[in-house]
């Protein structure tokens, strides 16, 4: 029978096993791209111990790819994109490709929403996009959030998150928002975050007009915010923190069956 010491230092040690498997999660991440690392707490309350996780989302590193389309948020801020069944979620991730008929997409296979995409350039690949169906015609305008670019254009930005071509034609412009609370958004993996209530109201950055707050980088990618060596000094320590928990557990139960086999014996 366990007495209170030992469930208190049962439940440290379940504590630092928490802690330690979200670092090792973290250590796994920290060459992915503008990857948030975890921060997690517990509160003692009436209906027993709580945890809390939520992401840090301090800026990562900006580091030199020379790419064209790869895209570093500098401050606050996401990239809009559009899922599969048209929910609109947000990364960090600037990292984006082109799909078979030119569009834009992120590193995850998703359309990368941006706004006023040249109708020119939308119009010309949209019968392909929808896989052959008859659209002769069609121009989806400012509507559409998907964005193409010309075949063998090159992509240059401009400060404040406009697409070019060299020839100086607008593609569209990359769609940077914040949240009201970034800690409550829901991320659903894969460096994705959906809007929630709790994140409160969604509002547009213009990044060449927040005066150094918010700045988009082209030809450079996000590291992630975790530090190496201090994510090895954390688990060293939580490792040496659960070794001297169980060896006090070990300890506990060895007083407790002492006790209880002294006991016995006086009946």
């Amino acid at each position: 029978m366990y007495n209170q010491y030992t469930y208190r230092s049962m439940g440290t040690v379940n504590r630092h096993m928490h802690i330690l498997g979200d670092k090792v999660i973290d250590l796994n991440n920290v060459f992915t791209t503008g990857y948030k690392k975890k921060d997690t707490s517990f509160h003692d309350t009436l209906n027993g111990v709580q945890t809390y996780q939520r992401r840090l989302h301090t800026s990562g590193q900006s580091k030199l790819t020379s790419r064209e389309l790869d895209f570093a948020i500098e401050g606050k801020g996401f990239f809009e994109i559009q899922l599969p069944d048209g929910t609109n979620a947000y990364t960090r991730d600037g990292s984006f490709t082109l799909g078979p008929n030119g569009e834009l997409l992120s590193s995850q296979g998703y359309q990368v929403v941006t706004s006023n995409p040249n109708a020119e350039f939308v119009s010309e690949r949209y019968d392909n996009y929808l896989n052959g169906e008859s659209q002769s015609g069609f121009d989806v305008g400012v509507h559409s959030s998907a964005t193409f670019i010309p075949i063998g254009a090159t992509v240059k930005m401009d400060d404040d998150g406009t697409l070019r071509t060299e020839e100086g034609q607008i593609i569209g412009k990359l769609n940077i928002v914040t949240f009201a609370n970034v800690d409550g958004l829901k991320n659903i993996g894969e460096n994705i975050y959906l809007a929630t209530e709790s994140a409160g109201d969604i509002n547009e950055v213009d990044p060449g007009n927040m005066t150094g707050e918010t700045k988009v980088r082209q030809g450079h990618l996000e590291s992630s915010n975790v530090s190496i060596i201090k994510n090895m000094a954390d688990i060293v320590q939580l490792n040496t923190a659960i070794k001297a928990e169980m060896k006090i557990i070990k300890v506990l139960d060895q007083m407790q069956e002492n006790l209880t086999s002294t006991i016995t014996r006086n009946l």
